[in-house]
């Protein structure tokens, strides 16, 4: 019990000679005007909060620096720089789990590359369709297009049902033939990309082996 207080009070006078040694130290705070002229100064101005400042004690020992306070502009472009990062950070966060669900979904190439082609498979099979359904209603609007010019050649005026299904034809035609084009080049462009993720996969594969290999 003795030795215990004993301890406690010495710990108590430690800590007192601290604080008093810590309140003795006289810190004075040193700074440059926007000449370069030096100052000392027992406290901080506004132009050193400004400018930037260095806290020493009475040796003359910095204990503290303090940057000068940043402009709006300077503000705004650490912002803007921060957000870059993080938008990058984002980015790299996110194609690191789309790299990683891609292994997971197609443990070899092989395993992708039909995924692939059977995503162009199936535009294919679509193009041919559309091909098909261009060319009868190509048939039909030719059709009633000998049907109207006899009626001209016979000094009869084209029925109006004949004429409305010429005007049907023609416009669902335009429609098929714009989609053709899209699906044409859809199907370009899945052809390009199987080729891309392809390369893709194989670059990933090999990381993902290597590291897997070193962790060994």
């Amino acid at each position: 019990m003795m030795q215990s207080v004993v301890r406690s009070t010495l710990i108590a006078l430690a800590l007192l000679s601290g604080v008093a040694s810590a309140a003795g130290d006289r810190l004075r705070y040193k700074w440059r005007d926007e000449g370069g002229n030096l100052h000392y100064s027992d406290s901080v101005p506004p132009q050193a909060t400004r400018l930037g400042y260095e806290v020493v004690n009475e040796h003359g020992v910095v204990v503290r620096r303090v940057e000068r306070a940043k402009t709006e502009e300077e503000l705004a472009a650490a912002k803007a720089a921060a957000d870059k990062i993080a938008a990058e950070k984002r980015r790299a966060d996110e194609a690191a789990r789309n790299d990683a669900q891609m292994l997971a979904a197609y443990p070899t190439e092989d395993d992708l590359r039909k995924s692939l082609q059977g995503q162009i498979d199936l535009i294919t099979q679509n193009i041919q369709a559309t091909e098909v359904g261009i060319a009868s209603q190509e048939k039909s609007l030719a059709e009633r297009l000998v049907h109207a010019a006899e009626q001209e050649r016979n000094g009869k005026p084209v029925p109006a049902a004949v004429q409305k299904q010429i005007n049907t034809l023609r416009s669902g035609l335009a429609e098929q033939k714009a989609f053709l084009e899209r699906r044409t080049a859809d199907r370009a462009a899945m052809e390009k990309q199987l080729v891309s993720d392809i390369e893709h996969y194989r670059q990933i594969k090999k990381s993902n082996d290597e590291q897997r290999g070193a962790k060994r």
